[in-house]
């Protein structure tokens, strides 16, 4: 059985990724320039940090996601940067990626935080599969057997605007939609590429007096050839040393999250994902939990 569920996954993996291609986190309102190159140094803040993921434990070669990124304010140049590396590994399949993103910041209002922001961003992408891994028993499956590493670069743009309380944002990733045939797939109705992401993103921060601040928020995302993806919620924000919050991913799973500064300049963030599709029939091991640090580099 554990076999079996090892080659579907594996196939999975392989068709998943021409479609959600990109590298995913629940915690998406700490990684804005990574939905949104825009939104890259417009926080007013720079930071570095890690993060690691992993979901469905009891699934064979369970998927798993480590990052590291940074994201940082150019005062002078009215301008950010942010950029991500990431290795995403199910079974014996994995996907290497690096993100870089630069952002143009122009200031629309009296306040200094009231920013209109332009991103652009540049993305590589390596697919490799790693035949010492897979099973004798999986035979010579002609998909797994005509899977090969695949290389692939492609650019994005977006916008974001924000007074210090209200942000809104879209963006696209994968503009160009490079090549990138991974495998021989029966019966597809074209060829391997590097499908567009469309992402929307809006949170308003209520000040609820008393350093707690409440933040609505939402990340609305569109893929070619893949459902198109609602994330909701809410976040409970203390002085920015303490947080709570819950999302729900509609029609997958929901996210309980939290963060603490745990020192001055360092923070810790945790979140458990709940699915409730597509394998809540795991009772065990069904669900995703992600870790995470960041340390602010200047005060």
């Amino acid at each position: 059985m554990r076999k079996c569920l090892l080659a579907a996954g594996i196939l999975l993996g392989i068709q998943a990724a021409n479609a959600q291609q990109l590298h995913f986190t629940s915690q998406f309102l700490q990684h804005n320039s990574m939905y949104n190159p825009a939104a890259a140094g417009i926080a007013n803040k720079n930071l570095v940090g890690v993060s690691y993921r992993s979901m469905w434990s009891s699934f064979p070669g369970n998927p798993r996601t480590f990052m590291v990124y940074g994201d940082f304010e150019l005062k002078k140049l009215k301008a950010g940067i942010g950029t991500y590396v990431y290795r995403d590994e199910t079974g014996p399949t994995s996907r290497t990626g690096v993100q870089l993103a630069y952002s143009y910041h122009v200031r629309t209002g009296k306040k200094e935080n009231q920013k209109l922001a332009i991103g652009l961003e540049l993305r590589a992408l390596q697919f490799a599969i790693d035949r010492n891994k897979l099973s004798a028993s999986l035979g010579n499956d002609p998909i797994l057997g005509s899977a090969e590493n695949k290389f692939g670069i492609d650019a994005g743009a977006g916008v974001y605007w924000t007074d210090g309380n209200l942000s809104v944002g879209a963006a696209v990733s994968q503009l160009i939609q490079s090549k990138l045939q991974l495998a021989d797939v029966p019966n597809a109705k074209e060829g391997g590429k590097l499908y567009r992401h469309y992402n929307m993103t809006a949170n308003y921060r209520f000040n609820a007096g008393d350093g707690v601040y409440v933040i609505p928020n939402a990340l609305v995302r569109f893929i070619q050839n893949a459902p198109s993806e609602y994330d909701l919620g809410v976040k409970l924000d203390y002085q920015d040393k303490v947080w709570w919050a819950l999302n729900w991913r509609v029609r997958q799973f929901w996210s309980i999250q939290a963060g603490l500064k745990v020192l001055n300049r360092l923070r810790a963030t945790y979140s458990y994902d709940y699915y409730v599709t597509p394998i809540s029939v795991f009772t065990n091991g069904s669900g995703a939990h992600e870790v995470g640090l960041q340390f602010d580099m200047f005060k």
